[in-house]
């Protein structure tokens, strides 16, 4: 009866912080809208855990406890879309990059004091067509502190104390209903 409680607050939880994430994120990929689990409670061990999947925990912790945002990139900066190309959620792909590291005319450096990925004004056309200089890809900036907090703990804990004692309830219900059978 109890760890059927515990399981159905969790899973509540796991779906309020799911929901929560969409809110928070401008469009995020659905891999980030389900990044949460749950380990469920049984009869000899009255647990269950919500937490944050380990391949979202990477870049979503700083979110929940403060820090910076996570970056894979060996500087630490954070590659950042100014006029490349982007996914259906904003984000740049790791096959975006490898075809544009293969192009002859576009390359990473700084220019003015710009530091990204740039793209050469093309040569094909009209004699007569002007050339209109460097298009600006991607930008390295400085990885900041995140702003936005997903809230995951205190969320949880809200529901866990508004929800508990109505699963409890119902989960005597159906031990109390089974058992006169």
């Amino acid at each position: 009866m109890a760890a059927t409680a515990l399981n159905d607050v969790a899973f509540q939880v796991q779906r309020a912080e799911n929901e929560a994430i969409g809110g928070i994120f401008d469009n995020p990929r659905p891999f980030t809208e389900r990044a949460t689990q749950v380990e469920k409670a049984t009869k000899a061990n009255l647990e269950a855990v919500v937490s944050l999947r380990p391949a979202q925990a990477k870049y979503l912790n700083p979110y929940e406890d403060g820090g910076e945002h996570a970056s894979s990139w060996k500087m630490g900066n954070l590659l950042v879309p100014v006029d490349g190309p982007t996914d259906k959620y904003g984000q740049i792909t790791k096959g975006t990059l490898r075809r544009l590291r293969d192009r002859k005319d576009v390359f990473r450096g700084t220019v003015n004091g710009v530091t990204g990925i740039w793209q050469r004004p093309s040569s094909k056309g009209r004699r007569a067509e002007k050339k209109t200089g460097l298009k600006l890809l991607f930008v390295w900036r400085p990885n900041d502190n995140v702003q936005k907090r997903l809230d995951f703990k205190e969320r949880g804990e809200q529901i866990v104390r508004t929800n508990g004692p109505a699963a409890i309830a119902k989960a005597l219900q159906r031990v109390l209903a089974t058992a006169f059978r």
